[in-house]
């Protein structure tokens, strides 16, 4: 059963880590050829968000069946500091990333190159962050 929950774990955190890893190139090539690819964009990010969304939810609950199942006094200290780390990437996500992403949607929407330019730099930053903050908290899983 443990064995089961931690391959549950690293698949559903290598997918919430995965999928942010085309994001920005997509962005920059698609507020780069305007019109044309714009409304294709919204479609993949819209994809990708629920992506990052469940698989960030399903890597929290996997991880907190994983302490649960292991039990939480034998857990140890960096398996906690792990578990701060994601935390703080999906607040990152949701309190930087999700107006920087509204902006960006609203731009493109409204075919304004330079603000879904300017909002799609904001967004790749918040994906970088979270990602940085991805992999410390692997870093410290296996620790």
């Amino acid at each position: 059963m443990i064995l089961a929950l931690r391959i549950l774990h690293v698949a559903v955190a290598a997918a919430w880590f995965g999928h942010k890893l085309l994001i920005p190139g997509d962005i920059r090539r698609s507020v780069q050829s305007g019109d044309q690819g714009g409304e294709a964009l919204l479609t993949r990010l819209r994809r990708a968000q629920r992506l990052g969304q469940w698989t960030g939810i399903g890597t929290l609950l996997s991880g907190a069946a994983l302490i649960w199942g292991v039990g939480v006094d034998t857990v140890g200290f960096w398996i906690w500091v792990g578990l701060g780390l994601v935390i703080v990437a999906i607040a990152t996500g949701a309190a930087v990333g999700r107006p920087a992403s509204k902006r960006l949607f609203e731009a493109v929407s409204n075919g304004d190159r330079v603000e879904a330019t300017v909002a799609g730099g904001r967004v790749n930053r918040v994906l970088g962050v979270e990602g940085l903050l991805w992999v410390g908290a692997l870093a410290t899983m296996v620790v």
